[in-house]
């Protein structure tokens, strides 16, 4: 650590890859999943003024599995390879994880449609993070404090006055000594080891080759079904900071996100001109999100070519008597 810090002031915002924003939630999620905590996150959303980047969570990629094996549809992990290349702090593992997807009969019997590899490259060490006041205390006895709810109490401040002398690194001995003599600074940790490298890794490898083998469609179900349902984690990025806008889209309410529906080979699927005019009726403003959602749904997977008929029918009789309704008087 150098002999100053800078001010907090002239700390700028750090520049944002909404993707690797995106890699650093799943990590997050997870290190809780391997403490036994779920998440229920399927889709995050990085926002810029009237731009956002949508991308599926670990979750939502196995939520999108979970939707092909409804179709008869499995996605395998077949085969991981890792290796470990770098030195010290540096060092990085590069995972490789081979899946394949099967078609499967009601009886069991399956068929290999194709498969695909996935590869990550994992850190074995965090990123250096920032230590300012607002930061959170590494402590189990103190687990999810900051240094300045410690700095508030006198049990705290003992607590803190130990890490000056005690702790093993010597970026926060210096930054705690500075802050306990009133001192309103930023710092930066040096780099750590995560102990989960390799869970992360295979775990992030698997779900890249998984998403390769998920249709564009079904993905697109996922995300929208997840956007109505609340299952979407939203970041809104400071103004100048998001990297890649050029890759994002403009912001959509989440009642107004339409899904994709789920396509399913065969001679009884809907045709696609079936399938458009029932979005578009589907999409009217006379229905709820969770009457919309429960379209949705049905459509990827109960329709066929003759069902659907039917159900465009009710739908364009709902839009139709719904609309002539008095206003202020409510939808049987």
């Amino acid at each position: 650590m150098s002999e100053t810090m800078p001010n907090e002031s002239s700390v700028q915002p750090r520049p944002w890859d909404p993707f690797q924003l995106m890699d650093r939630m799943d990590e997050d999620a997870l290190r809780k999943e391997l403490e036994g905590v779920a998440s229920s996150d399927l889709v995050y959303v990085v926002k810029e003024g009237g731009q956002e980047v949508v991308g599926l969570s670990k979750s939502g990629v196995d939520e999108c599995c979970m939707a092909l094996v409804s179709q008869g549809q499995v996605i395998r992990e077949e085969d991981l390879q890792y290796e470990v290349i770098g030195e010290g702090e540096d060092r990085e593992a590069l995972f490789k994880v081979k899946a394949a997807r099967f078609a499967v009969s009601p009886d069991g019997q399956d068929v290999r449609l194709d498969q695909v590899i996935g590869v990550k490259r994992q850190a074995l060490y965090h990123e250096p993070a920032q230590l300012d006041l607002d930061a959170k205390v590494p402590s189990k006895k103190y687990r999810g404090k900051t240094y300045r709810e410690l700095l508030s109490s006198d049990e705290g401040r003992d607590y803190l006055a130990w890490m000056a002398e005690n702790f093993n690194e010597a970026e926060i001995r210096e930054f705690v000594r500075r802050i306990l003599a009133g001192e309103e600074i930023v710092g930066q940790r040096g780099r750590q080891l995560n102990p989960h490298w390799y869970e992360h890794g295979a775990m992030k490898a698997a779900r890249n080759a998984r998403f390769r083998l998920i249709p564009g469609n079904v993905r697109a179900q996922v995300i929208a079904t997840a956007r109505i349902s609340g299952k979407t984690r939203v970041v809104d990025a400071q103004p100048g900071t998001l990297r890649n806008v050029a890759k994002a889209v403009p912001v959509q309410p989440a009642a107004e996100a339409r899904a994709e529906v789920v396509g399913r080979a065969g001679p009884y699927a809907p045709t696609e001109k079936q399938v458009a005019f029932y979005q578009r009726l589907a999409d009217s403003p006379v229905f709820s999100d969770e009457e919309r959602k429960r379209a949705l749904d049905w459509l990827a997977t109960k329709a066929t070519r003759q069902t659907i008929k039917d159900q465009i029918d009710w739908l364009k009789r709902q839009v139709e008597t719904r609309k002539m309704r008095p206003a202020g008087e409510s939808a049987a």
